[in-house]
């Protein structure tokens, strides 16, 4: 599979993005080191984007939560409110914020961010549901980040915005994972039954891309959320252009398909901002093949977010 190249600069759509380093969600593991290698790969000056001062980001501590069994819970939900405060200014200042991780757990701070003006939608593709209840999952929060942002878990985290849930589930499009069947089995709880648009990567195949993405804008402009936060996590990318993830499952979307998953929902103008997650430089070949295959799908998503 080849990755699309698109080298033009964005015009017209003033983009800033913010480097949030974390490992909290996950583990030491490289993860954190992510943003810093997209920037280094000429992300922001392919994208004529501003870039904000990196979110500082705590220690990971190992020690387990009492009640829910993952660490880091409150150092995750300080991280948030800040990250939200960073997030709420720039889009007051009408730019598209693309937040680069770090693990999933950026999403709190993002989905923060449009709550706290209204009612928001959310556009999740990753090659996992994310939808465990932590104390079932391995010990992670990037496990959770769909459960707890529906309105679940550990309230300093689903409660962010002053209210829950962060996003309602009904305002969610999940698509693209490919580890559902086995999650279930192993006890994770199960998106097919809550009123979310669903749809894992052999659905999405036997529609097509492009007619899933039009089923998505109905479903989010039916709902009215206002806003729309795209998520997109590394690992939803085919395991051949994306080798460098913590939990890697075999298969996954073209560069290609992506694309046109989000093309309408873009025409349409309901994205207010992405995030990208779980991309590890530490995972990484030496020509950073991987982290060039995803800076050029970032390049293509916020080019179509800009009417291209």
């Amino acid at each position: 599979m080849r990755p699309i190249m698109c080298m033009v600069h964005i015009v017209g759509m003033d983009v800033d993005v913010l480097p949030v380093p974390t490992d909290l969600g996950l583990r030491p593991s490289g993860v954190a080191g992510g943003a810093e290698a997209l920037l280094g790969l000429g992300l922001a000056d392919r994208l004529s984007a501003a870039v904000l001062p990196a979110m500082l980001v705590p220690g990971f501590d190992p020690t387990p939560d009492r009640v829910w069994g993952v660490p880091n819970i409150d150092p995750v939900a300080a991280l948030a409110r800040e990250q939200a405060d960073m997030l709420g200014a720039v889009l007051a200042r009408n730019r598209f914020p693309l937040v680069l991780g770090g693990d999933d757990s950026v999403l709190f701070g993002c989905l923060t961010a449009l709550r706290r003006s209204g009612e928001t939608g959310l556009m999740f593709l990753d090659g996992h549901t994310d939808f465990w209840d932590p104390r079932d999952g391995d010990g992670e929060l990037s496990d959770s980040d769909l459960w707890i942002v529906t309105g679940h878990g550990p309230e300093p985290l689903a409660g962010l915005a002053g209210e829950i849930p962060l996003v309602g589930a009904q305002r969610c499009v999940v698509y693209g994972h490919r580890d559902r069947a086995d999650s279930v089995a192993k006890n994770s709880q199960d998106v097919y039954e809550y009123p979310m648009l669903v749809r894992g990567l052999a659905e999405l195949r036997a529609i097509g891309a492009q007619t899933a993405g039009t089923h998505a804008r109905a479903w989010l402009q039916s709902l009215g959320p206002g806003r729309v936060w795209l998520h997109l996590d590394a690992d939803c990318l085919h395991d051949a252009v994306m080798p460098a993830v913590d939990w890697r499952l075999p298969g996954g979307l073209s560069v290609q398909e992506i694309p046109a998953l989000i093309r309408p929902l873009a025409s349409a103008g309901l994205l207010a901002g992405m995030d990208v997650t779980i991309y590890n430089p530490a995972l990484d070949d030496h020509h950073h093949s991987a982290g060039r295959a995803l800076a050029d799908l970032v390049v293509e998503i916020v080019r179509l977010v800009d009417g291209g």
